[in-house]
């Protein structure tokens, strides 16, 4: 699987990748069925993804800060992309930590050099 960053998501397309769990929320349709609301991230940014069909299914598969292979369509809302999820699942420990794991570039990461992270933390700014 090539890994699709949040950084390259481009309307209409489907794709299949891996993120990191920010956020999960599980909300109700007008009809009283439940969809998921989550906020996933790799190391280009965030995506709010939303899980209208099977979420009771899907809902107890995973937690916050899990990492999810997720397939679903890319969309514009309030101009912005987010995730129509089709499909999702948890993924093992075996699948994060076997190299070569696309999973290292779901970690979110800060713009900040090394250098300058410890000298904020020594007061050294």
């Amino acid at each position: 699987m090539t890994k699709c960053f949040v950084r390259d998501l481009e309307p209409n397309k489907t794709i299949t990748s891996s993120f990191l769990v920010q956020s999960k929320e599980i909300r109700q349709k007008k009809t009283g069925e439940p969809f998921l609301c989550l906020v996933l991230s790799d190391r280009t940014g965030e995506v709010e993804a939303r899980m209208w069909d099977n979420a009771a299914e899907a809902m107890d598969l995973f937690d916050r800060d899990d990492f999810v292979q997720v397939k679903g369509l890319v969309q514009m809302f309030h101009n912005r992309p987010q995730l129509i999820l089709h499909k999702l699942r948890r993924m093992d420990e075996s699948a994060i930590s076997s190299p070569p794991s696309s999973l290292t570039a779901a970690q979110p990461v800060s713009a900040r050099t090394r250098a300058a992270a410890r000298n904020a933390c020594s007061g050294d700014s």
